[in-house]
């Protein structure tokens, strides 16, 4: 399997080298197209030359003395050694009548041999191989005076062709060169980039379990590995939390069901040691029987704390009144509450609130939030629960005088298992699974729970749902 790096400077390479063969494409034809047009041009320029003389002779002589002048200004110019002197037409000329016949010939021409076209008609440019070589040669027809003059130059193509072969010779090499020096640079940068990325595997590879507490390296370099640090630990943060909070959760647990069980065993253990009165069974029974709905409870509580964390059991959500749940609630611990001597009111308003959500949760919700306010409230206190209804959502409160929390325990109340110093002092009993469960029924109807609260003068728990 290929490293990201290789992967890479592969993907680097071959952009480079299409990029690169592109770009030579583009510059070779370009340089041919241009090499080509200036031969064109300067042909072309050479027959402008002889029409143009061809138009100031003719009228003025006979074809033979034509013949002459053409000869004059072309063979013996190109036959002189005075170097300043340009022939007519190029060293390569030769002018026809169209039929065959010569006027003038060069003789680079005649030892090129070039046949003279068969007809006037046969003009433009083209490009043949003569002995071996290519030629571009441009054919020209003129007519004047009722005489026909077909009118051919030509050119080399050789320069051209070999310089066009050392442009090609010259990418031919430089561009594999080119393509495997910057593809060595690429690797180098990208194992020099990726250093840090190697840092970051090895210490994720070493973190398990037993050093969740352990965090990367976050280079301060602005870029995506810092920004990739920082939300790599950012989640080990997360599952350090929540392992720490699974661990908690099994050691409280354990020491919770242990309780129980131990009670039970050590009652049944005493009770058979010898035989006694059906008084002292009934004794053992009633609290063999405690202890085990103590236990139930606890475990029911724990599956459903189960089931809400996976989501297991959808709710089944029917439009209800939450005024006739809160009242259910109330009176289900108005009994608990005058055994202690506190004032247990309701406030309800007159319109109803209406609400889609599952009854016996909600039940259940408001239940652990009032049974709580009177089991912390102390003799004589006051425990209020009130509800406000408006267009847009519905607001319950629930008040009490109680112990009250610490500031620095409020954001652990909801954690499961956990009870407050104060309430452990006052061995009030519970497990610390009741806000947990208020909590979990809470998000499940798309809103959650908040506590204001003084050490000593008493909690406001209230919870707004959105109608």
């Amino acid at each position: 399997m290929l490293s990201i790096r290789l992967r890479l400077t592969l993907w680097y390479s071959s952009i480079l080298l299409a990029i690169l063969f592109l770009f030579a494409g583009t510059i070779y034809f370009g340089v041919r197209r241009a090499l080509q047009a200036s031969v064109d041009g300067e042909l072309q320029s050479r027959v402008n030359g002889v029409e143009s003389y061809l138009n100031r002779q003719v009228p003025r002589f006979d074809l033979n003395r034509i013949r002459d002048e053409l000869e004059e200004n072309v063979l013996i110019q190109v036959s002189s050694t005075n170097a300043d002197l340009e022939p007519l037409g190029g060293e390569m000329l030769q002018i026809s009548d169209g039929q065959g016949r010569w006027y003038c010939q060069s003789r680079s021409m005649q030892e090129l041999k070039i046949a003279a076209p068969v007809s006037s008609h046969e003009t433009g440019l083209v490009t043949r191989k003569v002995t071996g070589a290519p030629m571009r040669i441009q054919t020209a027809s003129l007519q004047i005076d009722g005489h026909a003059f077909v009118i051919q130059v030509a050119a080399s193509m050789a320069g051209l062709q070999a310089t066009l072969a050392r442009i090609a010779n010259l990418m031919a090499w430089s561009i594999p060169v080119f393509v495997i020096a910057a593809s060595a640079g690429g690797y180098w940068l990208s194992r020099r980039a990726l250093t840090p990325v190697d840092r970051i595997i090895e210490t994720s590879r070493a973190i398990g379990h037993h050093n969740l507490s352990q965090r990367l390296v976050v280079p301060q370099s602005g870029d995506e590995l810092q920004r990739l640090s920082e939300t790599l630990n950012e989640m080990i943060d997360r599952l350090d939390r929540a392992f720490r909070r699974v661990t908690r959760f099994t050691a409280d647990t354990s020491h919770e069901l242990r309780t129980p069980v131990a009670f039970i065993r050590t009652t049944a253990e005493v009770a058979l040691l010898q035989p006694r009165q059906p008084r002292e069974y009934q004794h053992a029974f009633v609290g063999v029987l405690t202890e085990a709905e103590r236990m139930t409870t606890l475990i029911e509580d724990l599956l459903l704390l189960a089931r809400a964390d996976s989501n297991s059991v959808p709710l089944i959500r029917v439009s209800l009144d939450l005024r006739d749940v809160l009242r259910r609630a109330v009176e289900q611990v108005r009994d608990s509450a005058l055994d202690k001597g506190i004032d247990l009111s309701l406030e309800l308003p007159q319109n109803t609130a209406t609400l889609v959500g599952e009854p016996s949760a909600l039940y259940r919700l408001f239940l652990i939030l009032i049974e709580n306010a009177v089991k912390y409230t102390e003799r004589d206190g006051r425990v209020k629960i009130s509800l406000v209804a408006n267009a847009r959502s519905s607001v319950v409160w629930v008040r009490d005088t109680g112990i009250g929390i610490a500031e620095k325990e409020l954001p652990l109340i909801f954690d499961r298992f956990y009870r407050s110093d104060k309430a452990r002092q006052r061995d009030l009993g519970g497990a610390g699974l009741g806000l947990s469960i208020a909590s979990s029924i809470a998000d499940a109807h798309q809103t959650h729970i908040e506590v204001d609260s003084k050490l000593g003068e008493g909690s406001t728990f209230s919870i707004a749902f959105p109608r």
